[in-house]
């Protein structure tokens, strides 16, 4: 039987979620089944300075997964002078120019059976129809992060989406769309940890873990004000923030001093491996940010929980479900989000039990090789519909 040929489309190949996301599914594919390609859209010689490397570059390289960068499909073109020099008076600050692409690149796409978008962001509409027929787009945000996360689609086209998103959230996700093609799949990943590593023990400081990038995407407001409140409770806290990210340009540091924060939060910076800083560190209870009173939105929730690490939830959807998460308690109510730190942070029977049902629950719905064949079904069924 001749092999499903997959191109995975990413933006880069840091360590962040959707990243992770794409080596977690790469690496647990049937490779008797299938011939995994990758297209990055950022130019390899442009890297991002805030982070040390293309991390899932060479991951992708070892389990035998070719890379083709965009380059080799981007008209150059020159810049004049006075526009070099304009831009760097504005720091490319203003919007660049859309990319041209060679008329080689929908050949490029044409030799392969499934087109997998990693990413709302990373689907390129200039494309013709028989690309768009054979491609899957995995929704990496939400609305909540961004209003206008699909204003360059095209509302009449059927897509073919595939996302975490349960039911209800998938009608108010992609409201604006007359008609799609929807596939639920869970953000998932290999599981090593049969047994969890996290046991409650009463600290003389407590220490208030939140795992995520510094950006606007991942806002931080909710949790600032709820900690300030804290502090006025029970003042043995501190709050650690472990991510990568300029505080000071996203406006973090001014919200803490207007609040009188500034001393008690400390910025940790990028950590290789959330499930080592959380044990060695030993994280008291992690912050993190939720989604429709259901579970938390990135995975290193998920690999806090799969340490056994208390969880509790800011929920950023509009509207939630109305009912108490008892695995993955959320709030949108400062006081009652307090309330319930407080009761983690000083109850070991309270903090042990949210321990275990976050470990189990982890270990049960996230396990990639009790999901990966359904998607698998998935790529054959979109190939065969070509």
């Amino acid at each position: 039987m001749e092999k499903i040929k997959i191109l995975f489309v990413v933006a880069d190949f840091y360590q962040a979620g959707a990243q992770r996301f794409v080596y977690e599914i790469d690496k647990a594919l049937d490779r008797n089944k299938f011939q995994v390609e990758i297209l990055c859209l950022e130019e390899i010689s442009i890297l991002n300075k805030d982070w040390n490397g293309r991390y899932y570059e060479s991951l992708h390289k070892k389990i035998g997964t070719k890379i083709t960068y965009i380059d080799n499909f981007l008209e150059k073109q020159p810049l004049s002078l006075s526009l070099r020099i304009f831009r760097k008076i504005t720091r490319n600050k203003f919007k660049k120019a859309k990319p041209k692409y060679k008329s080689n690149f929908s050949l490029f796409f044409d030799q392969f059976d499934v087109i997998h978008w990693m990413g709302e962001y990373t689907y390129i509409h200039s494309l013709p129809l028989y690309i768009r027929k054979k491609s899957i787009i995995y929704s990496m945000c939400a609305k909540f992060q961004d209003e206008n996360l699909y204003s360059h689609y095209d509302f009449e086209y059927p897509y073919n989406f595939m996302s975490g998103f349960k039911p209800i959230e998938v009608e108010h996700e992609y409201s604006q769309f007359k008609k799609i093609n929807h596939f639920f799949f869970p953000l998932v990943m290999k599981i090593f940890q049969k047994e969890k590593q996290w046991f409650y023990k009463k600290t003389k400081v407590y220490k208030i873990g939140i795992f995520t990038r510094l950006n606007s995407y991942k806002p931080l407001d909710p949790f600032f004000y709820s900690f300030q409140l804290l502090l006025e409770k029970l003042p043995n806290c501190e709050l650690h923030i472990y991510g990568n990210g300029d505080p000071e340009k996203e406006g973090m540091i001014g919200c803490l001093k207007r609040l009188g924060l500034q001393e008690k939060v400390f910025f940790r910076g990028h950590q290789a491996n959330i499930i080592e800083t959380a044990i060695t560190e030993h994280i008291n209870l992690s912050w993190f940010q939720g989604y429709n009173n259901d579970r938390p939105a990135g995975y290193a929730g998920l690999d806090i929980c799969s340490t056994g690490t208390p969880l509790i939830c800011w929920d950023f959807f509009d509207k939630p479900n109305d009912y108490f998460n008892e695995t993955y308690p959320h709030y949108k109510s400062m006081t009652k989000f307090v309330s319930k730190s407080i009761d983690v942070l000083t109850n070991g029977k309270a903090a042990n039990l949210l321990s275990e049902l976050q470990f189990q629950d982890v270990l049960i719905t996230r396990d990639v090789n009790k999901h990966i064949r359904e998607l698998e079904k998935e790529y054959l069924a979109i190939s065969i519909n070509e």
